[in-house]
């Protein structure tokens, strides 16, 4: 199925996950079918969209008009059946058990129309073990956002093991289509990439915790003021192209690899030093002046906004 042939879209689960899920896509102009299990939390759905659109109207993000041609767009019901029936594309967004994703996933692909994209959210489970038993492989993907999913940018898209590369593009297509920022996942693991490096910054943060090399205040204060206050314009790759370590491989390599030895290490320092060869993963190091004066305007920015200085 191409961008241009999905009508009607559906979001399976109304909870934080599948209200910012559906606003996006009521939001991009497509008509959206909202489903859970009662009229209860299919209300509680419809209040935390409508505060949502109230922000964004308020912040100037859209303008009124727009916000109601959204709510509009939005249709809610507690029969999955009926939702299966109408939509080229769903997404599930229940809860995180996959003995429960499965039987959505089986029930979907035996009630959509057999062209019907069927995505999961999932941010820990695998599309596999999600999509096991499904006919349709080829038309079965992944979507995860991150909360606050309306807001947030970055969506990750992974393949399941039969993935047509027509479903992949489609995902790819669609998350641009909604004003995403659609990252490409190219081996499915449990985690996939995002929650995977985050996941290792928040053991890490942890373990200095309990260790009692600074207070949770203080880990809180250092990573938002240093490390986050510069990820939103470079993140790991990025840092190591401004810092200038793409100079020195073997550093790089010890930076960037695990610390043993391994089939992994090994592999891993054949694609880095093939990498360093051609220069930094993004800059052009002829030209980091007009590179930098770009990165500081960036922080500068920020700098103003989160941390002004007082005037004596």
């Amino acid at each position: 199925m191409t961008l241009e042939e999905v009508g009607t879209v559906g979001v399976v689960g109304a909870g934080l996950m599948g209200s910012g899920i559906a606003l996006n896509f009521a939001l991009a102009g497509y008509d959206t079918i909202v489903c859970d299990l009662s009229d209860e939390l299919l209300q509680s759905s419809q209040k935390r969209i409508a505060a949502a659109l109230a922000l964004f109207v308020d912040e100037r993000l859209i303008d009124q008009s727009q916000a109601d041609a959204a709510g509009a767009r939005l249709i809610t019901t507690a029969d999955v059946g009926e939702l299966a029936q109408q939509c080229d594309f769903v997404t599930e967004a229940i809860v995180e058990r996959l003995a429960d994703k499965q039987q959505l996933f089986r029930l979907l692909d035996e009630s959509c129309p057999d062209h019907t994209v069927i995505v999961s959210n999932t941010s820990g489970l695998t599309l596999s073990d999600i999509g096991d038993g499904v006919r349709y492989q080829e038309r079965l993907g992944l979507t995860h956002y991150f909360v606050p999913p309306h807001i947030v940018p970055g969506v990750e898209i992974a393949k399941g093991p039969g993935t047509s590369d027509e479903t992949f593009q489609l995902l790819y297509d669609l998350m641009k289509r909604i004003g995403k920022v659609p990252i490409r996942v190219l081996k499915e693991r449990p985690g996939y990439l995002i929650n995977t490096i985050h996941n290792a910054m928040i053991w890490e943060a942890g373990r200095l915790w309990a260790e009692g090399v600074a207070s949770a205040e203080d880990i809180e204060l250092g990573v938002t003021s240093t490390i986050g206050f510069r990820m939103p314009f470079y993140g790991p790759f990025g840092h190591y192209d401004y810092s200038g370590t793409w100079r020195w491989p073997h550093d790089l390599l010890d930076k960037l690899t695990p610390p043993a030895p391994s089939a992994s290490r090994a592999d891993a320092e054949r694609k880095y030093l093939d990498q360093i060869k051609s220069g930094p993963w993004f800059t052009d190091p002829e030209d980091t002046a007009e590179d930098e004066e770009r990165r500081d305007r960036d922080f500068i920015r920020r700098l103003k906004a989160r941390y002004p200085r007082k005037r004596e």
